[in-house]
């Protein structure tokens, strides 16, 4: 833990922070400080850590009785994932906002980050996945930041890399010059990236917080997407629902197609959100697989 310089005469009080992860379990906590003096304080403590009872279904990171360093790197790689075959394959692709809570922010919470990631590491780690398709961007930049295709895994590492570009707080002239730049931006990348949709994925999965767009998308733009073939998810993280209660531009887009919109406010929401819309998935592929199968011939 870290002591910042302190003045000679300095008297008082003093906070100083510091974390380490735990899994589920019962803790004894021993803390030492030692000046240069060598003179001591020390104190211990013990501490249980353990899900509530609706929360056991839940997966942790991190296996019961084991500690380790907290602030570990957000886009570090995932661990290989055993895949369930071709037989029950799902092919997904996923489009993300990745931009604060606060639209106007120029600083990116841990908190909201953290939010996003956790979405994308639920999906990662589900073994029903078999092809992944992202393609993240900025709202704010009005930009896409990162594109990847049909991979066998999410490539955290370079979505990393991709999300230092970003210079959030900036804002580019041409966009200034320009009316419905925001709404503009938002329906032509939805329209692309889900009606353009050539590969025809199993679903499709937004992920981000409240989309700040001063217009309301186009309407030629929505009766586009209205002819998908696939079902469309939104999760929509809002980490604090009473600043921000009202649907977004996406979410109207998303009922637009007959979507499902799901509310991430807390950790648990994205296991059970993502436990139902993976459920949903498997219901429509393979409902529409039985009803292929089942067709009388010509």
């Amino acid at each position: 833990m870290p002591v910042p310089e302190i003045e000679e005469d300095a008297k008082g009080d003093a906070d100083l922070q510091g974390a380490f992860s735990v899994g589920e379990g019962k803790y004894h906590v021993s803390w030492l400080m030692r000046d240069r003096s060598e003179r001591v304080c020390s104190s211990s403590w013990d501490i249980e850590a353990s899900l509530p009872p609706r929360d056991k279904p839940m997966p942790l990171d991190i296996a019961p009785d084991a500690v380790q360093a907290a602030g570990l790197d957000p886009f570090r790689e995932e661990p290989p994932v055993q895949r369930t075959g071709r037989d029950g394959a799902l092919n997904l692709k996923m489009i993300v906002n990745f931009a604060p809570q606060d639209s106007a922010s120029a600083v990116f919470e841990p908190a909201g980050a953290d939010a996003l990631l956790s979405i994308l590491r639920s999906i990662a780690r589900d073994p029903r996945v078999e092809k992944f398709s992202l393609v993240v961007f900025n709202m704010q930049e009005q930009r896409v930041i990162y594109r990847q295709e049909e991979a066998p895994r999410i490539d955290f590492p370079g979505l990393g890399k991709a999300v230092k570009t970003l210079s959030l707080g900036r804002i580019d002239v041409k966009q200034l010059a320009q009316k419905h730049a925001d709404a503009e931006f938002l329906a032509g990348l939805l329209t692309k990236e889900i009606h353009g949709n050539r590969d025809q994925p199993d679903a499709v999965i937004i992920a981000g917080p409240k989309a700040a767009v001063d217009d309301s998308l186009p309407l030629d733009a929505l009766k586009q997407l209205g002819e998908v073939k696939f079902p469309v998810f939104y999760m929509n993280c809002n980490l604090d629902p009473t600043l921000n209660p009202w649907r977004d531009a996406i979410g109207n887009a998303v009922r637009t197609v007959k979507g499902a919109e799901y509310a991430i406010s807390r950790p648990r929401d994205v296991f059970f959100s993502w436990s139902e819309i993976a459920g949903r998935i498997v219901k429509s592929k393979f409902g529409k697989s039985a009803a292929a199968s089942g067709a009388p011939s010509q």
